[in-house]
């Protein structure tokens, strides 16, 4: 799956296994954060970089490319049932944002007697977003295009009363104009339809959530697998990753640290590049919240950074995404 950074605030901790309530009065109930975000990309398959680049610039990462940006983000539940069991929601979890991960859902939510909860969710913006006609377009301006797709999520944490969560998604995307390999390149019309980007996507991510009490702390690892399956064989890939996160609670602080890992491999040879692409993926979230303000307990001061790296046997695919963010956030 597509990892974004995210722009809000940091984790909230989660209740250990049980059978109270998803929430403790039926209704709305949600949270809303407004922040300032500063982030820097030197992928070369970002919009952000150069239009027209030389064929030098085939054999070199991208420049860094600043941006500042306003940013709203939150959830919205309403929960319902006789043992308040039952949840309609949308908007970001803060699990996926303290992993590194914005993911907007929309979906329902249930919890069992056993104190299991599953969730089910459609992700419409995932592996959304502008991308190059031609990112490979030498001489040539590159023009921009639409990546749309969608993805379905369904999620089961709390198994049988355990500590244990399984996350689960599958999703399909496709770029309007695609042109891959056809602006100053030499290719075949065969060397260029292994560049297609319309694909499907699925995941697997286990994880185990172990509560340190006495600290108001918590410790995750997981391990996860995605798999693209494209029409262009030179996307084919599979990736193995897993991530370690650590949050606490002290006093009025709150903070969740994050450190991910992924190898992903490739199937066949890459026409552009004469090689088979190997990637490795690290990445770091540091997320803190400083909650009650003032006094004012629905209010919260959120601050995150965080920073990814990928690391390719082939340098067009090397790229670094860093991030900052501050803002507020209201609970209600």
């Amino acid at each position: 799956m597509k990892t974004i950074y995210p722009i809000l605030l940091c984790s909230a901790f989660a209740a250990a296994p049980g059978l109270a309530a998803l929430e403790p009065e039926q209704g709305f109930s949600g949270n809303v954060s407004v922040l300032t975000v500063v982030t820097s990309n030197t992928s070369n398959l970002h919009v952000d970089q150069d239009k027209r680049q030389s064929i030098s610039d085939l054999n070199s990462k991208g420049s860094g490319e600043v941006s500042v940006m306003p940013g709203v983000l939150g959830t919205l539940q309403y929960t319902f049932g006789d043992s308040l069991n039952k949840q309609l929601f949308m908007g970001t979890s803060r699990d996926d944002i303290v992993t590194g991960s914005l993911a907007f859902e929309v979906g329902y939510r249930q919890q069992f007697s056993s104190g299991m909860v599953f969730d089910i969710s459609a992700l419409p913006t995932l592996i959304s977003g502008e991308v190059w006609d031609d990112p490979y377009a030498i001489d040539e301006t590159r023009n921009k295009t639409d990546l749309s797709g969608n993805v379905i999520r369904m999620q089961l944490s709390q198994i049988a009363g355990s500590n244990f969560s399984v996350d689960m998604a599958a999703g399909e995307s496709k770029v309007d104009e695609e042109r891959s390999g056809t602006k100053g390149l030499d290719l075949t019309p065969e060397e260029q339809s292994r560049l297609t980007r319309e694909r499907n996507y699925f995941y697997l991510k286990a994880g185990y959530r172990h509560f340190l009490v006495e600290h108001q702390a918590l410790l995750q690892p997981s391990l996860y697998v995605t798999s693209s399956r494209p029409k262009g064989d030179a996307f084919s890939f599979v990736s193995y990753g897993g991530e370690l996160s650590y949050a606490r609670k002290i006093d009025k602080h709150g903070f969740a640290l994050t450190a991910s890992a992924a190898l992903r491999d490739y199937d066949t040879q890459n026409p552009v590049f004469s090689q088979t692409r190997k990637d490795k993926d690290y990445g770091l979230f540091l997320a803190y919240e400083y909650t009650d303000i003032l006094g004012y307990q629905d209010w919260a001061l959120v601050w995150f950074v965080g920073a990814k790296t990928t690391q390719s046997n082939i340098d067009y695919y090397t790229s670094e995404q860093y991030i900052a963010s501050i803002g507020l956030d209201y609970k209600f």
